[in-house]
């Protein structure tokens, strides 16, 4: 999978951008707040999913803009597609989307027609910082339903149902309605919670050995990472990729011995918000005794093994997007991500070139101002 051509207007600050990026490899350079990382955002913003530095949607437009429109073909390695992306301020309907021309109401349609990579100093979090564990989960969630992208479906249901469920404590303990009204939602959130830890587990089990692989390489073998999936209703269970009958039932039997838990929290205590993937450095857990390096480099390779394992099982591979990535990382690094991206088409972006200590052919481009420019005859 690789994008043929791609522009972009108003959102944020990047202003009448058309360009044909390489199949391969994309440098973008330029000084910092001229535009790099809003250009990646353009461009995650057409997989539907939300942007990968959490903004909203509202604050895609830039301050004097009335409209920011996004036009992208990329070729899927069966033919080519077009997905727009448009937002007006002024519109009641304010989001519209087409992919081939045919216009979508839900970005759910984006995210099963065009798969990316993302990696920025921000997913840092996904290893240690404020609000870590549910950003683990959502990594699980994302990496599995790229892959299954069915299985949304139930992460979305499962979000629903939760939140029914726990307006329903919230209601008991206000004594609006009945006790035996909370658990109403418990056979559905328990066949949903069922799915979702079984396709958890399995990803888990997936990409893990592919992590101690590549971090052993990052460190030349010094330290070992281990990754591993801990469910908040089965414990240290081995589950199977898809449900048995038997794990709802597990699951509901849970749900119901923790209502007076629940109640007191005032919340659902537990159930699969409560997972988590679970990374230790030589046995050690990295969200407390990591440093900065090993944070940073723990995320950047669950970031490359959801690349290589997409592009593994899907016979085709994710676009790669590394925001402000490669300009802090030695040459063994660099060459260690490079390797495993080579076959993917590469968006990069950096303040200075002269930061990038492998030589690749491609193109390069220069970000000012929100304006980009194709620098001629210069190598990556």
């Amino acid at each position: 999978m690789y994008i043929t051509s791609f522009a972009a207007d108003g959102f944020r600050n990047l202003h009448a951008v058309r360009f044909v990026p390489d199949a391969r490899f994309n440098l973008i350079t330029g000084d910092n707040a001229q535009g790099k990382t809003n250009l990646l955002d353009a461009i995650w913003l057409m997989t539907g999913c939300r942007n990968f530095h959490g903004a909203q949607e509202r604050h895609y437009l830039g301050f004097d803009a009335d409209l920011f429109h996004c036009d992208m073909r990329f070729d899927d390695g069966r033919r080519e597609q077009r997905i727009t992306y448009a937002v007006e301020r002024s519109s009641r309907k304010k989001r519209h989307i087409t992919i081939n021309g045919v216009e979508v109401q839900k970005t759910g349609g984006l995210f099963e027609t065009f798969h990316c990579v993302a990696f920025s100093p921000a997913d840092m979090e996904i290893v240690k910082g404020k609000g870590a564990p549910e950003r683990r989960r959502a990594f699980m969630d994302l990496c599995a339903c790229q892959l299954h992208p069915a299985s949304m479906k139930y992460v979305s249901q499962a979000q629903l149902l939760l939140a029914q469920r726990n307006a329903g404590i919230q209601n008991i303990n206000r004594h609006r309605i009945r006790r035996e009204d909370v658990t109403m939602w418990d056979a559905q959130l328990a066949q949903a919670g069922a799915w979702i830890s079984c396709m958890r587990a399995a990803y888990v089990r997936s990409i893990a050995p592919l992590c101690a692989e590549l971090y052993g390489i990052m460190t030349g073998g010094r330290e070992v990472l281990s990754v591993e999936y801990r469910s908040a209703v089965y414990g240290d269970e081995t589950l199977p990729e898809r449900p048995v009958p038997e794990l709802a039932e597990i699951y509901r039997n849970k749900l119901k011995e923790h209502v007076e838990e629940d109640l007191k929290a005032g919340f659902t205590t537990k159930g699969v918000q409560r997972d988590e993937m679970h990374l230790t450095i030589n046995g050690r857990p990295v969200r407390i005794f990591g440093s900065q390096g090993q944070c940073k480099s723990t995320a950047l390779v669950l970031k490359l093994a959801q690349a290589h394992l997409y592009d593994q099982r899907m016979q085709r591979s994710p676009v790669v997007l590394l925001d402000d990535v490669m300009g802090e990382l030695d040459e063994r690094r660099q060459k260690l991500i490079y390797d495993m991206v080579s076959d993917m088409q590469v968006f990069i972006t950096l303040c200075h070139p002269s930061s990038l200590q492998i030589e690749q052919k491609g193109k390069t481009f220069h970000m000012q101002a929100g304006m980009l420019e194709e620098i001629h005859g210069e190598s990556c």
